[in-house]
């Protein structure tokens, strides 16, 4: 072995001895096969060998994969513009040969001695990117640090993974904390912003999360052992969207994303029967980050062929004039049209009411390959309450006890337009009993898939 080519391997092995384990930690065992791990450059700081970023080919969990990580041990993990080009070059691979793409960041920023060359460096990783998010599964996991443009990552990523210690901002914390607020935790971003979609207590909890989600994008069908004619014996009139989730499908594949916010509404991949799905749960009203949180799950689900369950027992649109100012028309009219265009079997079933908005957009016959209803649900215009009131308003403020004849009247109004009644002018495929959910859902996903 040549003195120049010895003293060259030592030097990077020491470099990249902690994101090396991390990268050996998630992969599986030996198969990390690495792509220009030599290749460098030079500037004021001196010669640095790899660039700082270790990229190469792997598998997880028997998937195959791209991977990179940037080395927060070579000048605080900052991307150079060689280092750039290290990455679009393994981006450009991932989607030539349709690999996911996984990516693990801890950087503190550009490298801003290179200027200019720093900033076509992000323009080479963003619009990589770009082109990869849709195409391939992307996965973006923060460990430590993102700061600067990478944080942006967020928006062109199927998940946006962060360690629970991990920071993250568009721009310096100081900066920002110098604004009011602590704006940079995995934590806020979870349960404030919704950028990261899940978090992790570490290494080995991460590769299990990945091995899940790369399983069901990259292979959405496989076996199971639970029986596709079990009793959902758990589920009544008065369970909640996650106990459908939890009861009705295939034991241990549900997956939730971005459970830190808008908790009402819940995205998951859950398998039924084997077969990967992309459910989403709206349990009460729908909010702007809840429908923001739907469409961003839409386009995963678009990407990659999964089908869509609706879950759905809820009272409508929020009312809300903060929201309304805000982006509650904006966020919900993008998830309107996200549903309208997603080019997968839909399915929806009403497990409690449906009112107004709710059943337009998420469970109508116009809309979805199959609807179905549990026998105790129902579907109206207006709110039980509100539609007594408006209906029988002068009994009401006649009666004695108007607390009582109110919700008299409101059953009234929900059992004259109850799911059954539908069911009979034409509006459901089928209605069924809480406990036959699992089998009704697997039938309807093989009609769905069959149309």
């Amino acid at each position: 072995m040549g003195s120049e080519y010895k003293n060259m391997l030592n030097s990077y092995d020491k470099a990249t001895k902690k994101v090396r384990a991390t990268v050996n930690a998630i992969v599986d065992e030996a198969s990390f096969v690495e792509l220009d791990a030599f290749m460098g450059g030079s500037d004021e700081l001196g010669e640095i060998r790899g660039e700082g970023v270790m990229c190469g080919l792997a598998s997880i969990g028997g998937v195959d994969v791209a991977v990179f990580a940037d080395n927060p041990d070579v000048f605080d993990g900052g991307i150079s513009l060689r280092g750039a080009e290290k990455i679009r070059r393994l981006i450009d691979r991932a989607v030539e040969s349709g690999l996911p793409l996984v990516s693990l960041i801890d950087t503190a920023g550009a490298r801003v001695l290179e200027g200019v060359g720093a900033l076509y460096g992000y323009g080479l990783i963003l619009d990589g990117y770009a082109e990869a998010y849709g195409s391939v599964p992307v996965i973006t996991v923060v460990k430590g640090r993102n700061y600067g443009m990478l944080s942006y990552l967020s928006g062109l990523s199927d998940l946006f993974i962060a360690y629970d210690k991990a920071q993250i901002a568009t721009a310096s914390p100081l900066l920002l904390s110098a604004a009011g607020g602590d704006c940079s935790s995995a934590k806020t971003h979870y349960e404030k912003s919704g950028a990261v979609t899940n978090i992790v207590g570490g290494d080995g909890e991460l590769r299990e999360l990945l091995i899940k989600v790369l399983g069901d994008l990259s292979s959405p069908v496989q076996d199971t052992a639970d029986d596709p004619n079990r009793v959902c014996k758990k589920l009544t009139a008065s369970s909640s969207v996650r106990d459908v989730l939890a009861e009705a499908f295939d034991a241990g594949s549900v997956v939730e994303i971005r459970g830190g916010i808008a908790d009402n509404v819940v995205t998951a991949f859950a398998r039924l029967c084997g077969v990967t799905t992309a459910v989403i749960g709206v349990d009460g009203k729908l909010t702007a980050k809840g429908a923001s949180k739907i469409t961003d799950f839409l386009n995963t689900a678009s990407s990659f062929g999964i089908p869509v369950v609706n879950l759905v027992s809820s009272t409508g649109i929020v009312v809300d004039s903060h929201q309304e100012q805000c982006c509650l028309m904006r966020n919900v009219s993008d998830m309107i049209y996200a549903y309208g265009n997603v080019q997968v079997p839909k399915i929806a079933l009403v497990c409690g009411e449906a009112v107004g908005a709710a059943y337009s957009i998420f469970a109508s016959k116009s809309s979805y390959d199959y609807t179905m209803a549990w026998d105790c649900a129902s579907v109206t215009p207006l709110e039980s309450a509100a539609a007594a009131r408006m209906l029988y308003g002068d009994d009401i403020a006649k009666a004695k006890d108007q607390e009582k004849i109110e919700a008299k009247f409101a059953e009234v109004y929900a059992e004259d337009n109850s799911a059954v009644k539908a069911a009979e002018k034409g509006h459901f495929d089928t209605v069924l009993l809480p406990a036959h959910t699992r089998q009704y859902l697997i039938a309807a996903l093989r009609v769905a898939a069959k149309g």
